[in-house]
């Protein structure tokens, strides 16, 4: 009885979701899931999967003299992206491949301080709890000043 008790216990507590933990790299903040890493790589903070092959790049640059637009079309042509879109927001999002060959998606957004915000994933699309994982990475990341 005793053996079945502890093979029960190791089970659920197996079952139970790790829960994320909100780090902050540089001037960004998010929360960061179990098995899952961030560090700052110059003025890029990545967050990566330790062993899903998926990561979320984040980089904040000033717009200078250029449009957001400006700034989407020429990494749309550097990074040899498809699908360049903008949604009602004014955000621009594109496909691309990655030189290892590695599927990705960039959005581009307006941080309304004379910057720009590149997010870049890729690894989205190996499996459901991945995207799962990069959906609440994305949706929870803030910039702090």
């Amino acid at each position: 009885m005793r053996k079945i008790f502890i093979c029960v216990t190791i089970i659920m507590a197996l079952c139970v979701p790790a829960a994320a933990e909100v780090q902050t790299v540089g001037n960004l903040t998010a929360d960061i899931p179990a098995g899952w890493s961030a560090e700052q790589q110059g003025s890029v903070t990545v967050i990566k999967s330790i062993t899903r092959n998926a990561s979320v790049a984040v980089a904040v640059n000033p717009l200078g003299e250029a449009s957001l637009t400006d700034i989407a079309e020429q990494l749309y042509i550097q990074m040899s992206g498809s699908n360049l879109e903008q949604d009602s927001d004014g955000d621009y999002t594109f496909t691309y491949t990655s030189t290892s060959g590695a599927k990705g998606l960039a959005i581009l957004t307006d941080s309304g301080e004379g910057r720009y915000i590149l997010i870049s994933v890729s690894g989205y699309g190996n499996s459901e709890s991945v995207n799962d994982e990069i959906d609440a990475i994305v949706d929870s990341l803030e910039w702090n000043d």
